[in-house]
């Protein structure tokens, strides 16, 4: 074993987000994901990119593929807009932890937030680092041995040691299912249902240009929906060829973007379970059946293949103690929250900024994760309330029961 050798679970935004701080620390890691490839299963089509999270992606980057994540975002300048299910203006109730463009006042404006393509984002993570990242590599558990080593076993049988693991598999994560088991996320009641539709200049005419001018925000009958539209400026392939030419972007069309929240018999969601792909457009059609035509037309284009539906999990606030040792969390891990308040992956590159900091800052192992953990425990509970408060605004329930 190396001494100062890190296995991380998972290779999603946090955990390659940490791997990328610590090759930036000259710190040796090695990333372990179950699935068989990187775009073996949908990762989400938009994420938006706040201050915090683009900090973080700052602070772990190098600095061509920082540029490459910025230029490769799409959407659009335009604000959020708050409409009824006929395309009405109304008040609307934004997430706290919601950014809305303030054309006036005296204090500091921070960077506006960025909508990235989340596998785009995965692939610019992935850069640099393919021959450490492992892949089709279920953890089967992991051993503790002495105070400094940890001992971890895949499903296929192989072994390796570390000075640290560090769970950074989600929300079903293997890792926190050992090392903290009461952390488990609840389901909240909730779901979302996703999915996109491709900006033909058809589809563009027949929607209207004010859906793809900025996000609009629909208010239904207990349930919101999330209309975010993805503009790229330029070819991922080419942008990449020209900023950072070892990276391989797989191209990305516009599209926009659409996500339904909120309780599951708002949403015609049976209690206890959630239908599958083949189901999900008729469901997107009888929900919408009377809204704006326009609306409906936007969902009757949209992709099949892309339709997803997710039952809303979330921790509480109060995160969950463990004995502080070579073993930690990052992430959904162990602080997964509703999507209501756009903070969730955020919150994961925040935790990966910071903990790849602290073990390159010189103090031993032990000192660094303890003194993250206890940081993390406090942003993350910020965060959780933060989400909760999105959900309540957007369908008037707490996230968590």
């Amino acid at each position: 074993m190396q001494q100062s050798h890190i296995s991380i679970i998972g290779a999603g935004l946090g955990g390659l987000c940490l791997a990328q701080g610590l090759r930036s620390a000259g710190i040796s890691f090695d990333v372990y994901e179950r699935d068989t490839a990187a775009a073996s299963r949908d990762q989400g089509y938009r994420i938006r990119i706040d201050a915090e999270g683009q900090a973080a992606l700052s602070r772990c980057l190098p600095a061509n593929l920082h540029e490459l994540f910025r230029q490769s975002c799409g959407g659009s300048a335009g604000g959020v807009r708050f409409l009824d299910c006929d395309l009405q203006r109304i008040q609307g109730r934004p997430a706290g932890s919601w950014r809305i463009p303030d054309a006036g006042g005296d204090a500091p404006v921070p960077p506006r937030d960025l909508s990235a393509n989340r596998q785009t984002l995965r692939e610019i993570l992935l850069c640099g680092i393919e021959d450490r990242v492992h892949f089709g590599k279920a953890l089967r558990r992991f051993d503790v041995v002495g105070k400094n080593q940890v001992r971890i076993q895949f499903d296929d049988g192989e072994e390796t040691t570390s000075a640290l693991l560090v769970g950074a598999d989600g929300v079903n994560s293997a890792v926190r299912a050992q090392l903290a088991p009461a952390a488990e996320p609840v389901d909240t009641g909730a779901a979302c249902i996703y999915g996109k539709t491709a900006a033909t200049a058809a589809l563009r005419e027949s929607i209207g240009t004010d859906l793809w001018a900025g996000t609009s925000v629909v208010f239904a009958d207990g349930f919101a929906l999330i209309l975010d539209p993805m503009l790229f400026r330029q070819p991922l392939p080419a942008l990449a060829a020209r900023l950072a030419p070892a990276c391989r972007l797989e191209p990305v069309d516009d599209y926009l973007y659409w996500a339904f929240i909120g309780p599951r018999a708002s949403l015609r969601l049976a209690a206890g379970e959630l239908p599958d792909q083949s189901q999900l457009a008729t469901l997107v059609g009888a929900i919408a059946r009377r809204w704006h035509p326009r609306l409906r037309t936007l969902f009757a284009h949209g992709d099949a293949r892309t339709l997803t539906v997710l039952p809303v999990r979330s921790s509480p606030p109060e995160i969950a103690a463990w004995q502080s040792g070579p073993v930690t969390l990052l992430g959904d891990a162990i602080h997964s929250m509703s999507p209501a308040g756009g903070v969730g992956a955020n919150t994961a590159l925040r935790d990966a900024a910071a903990l790849a900091s602290a073990l390159a800052s010189g103090a031993g192992f032990h000192e660094a994760v303890s003194g993250y953990e206890v940081a993390m425990r406090a942003w993350a509970r910020a965060a959780i309330t933060a989400s909760n408060d999105g959900a309540r605004r957007l369908f008037g329930a707490s996230a968590t029961s």
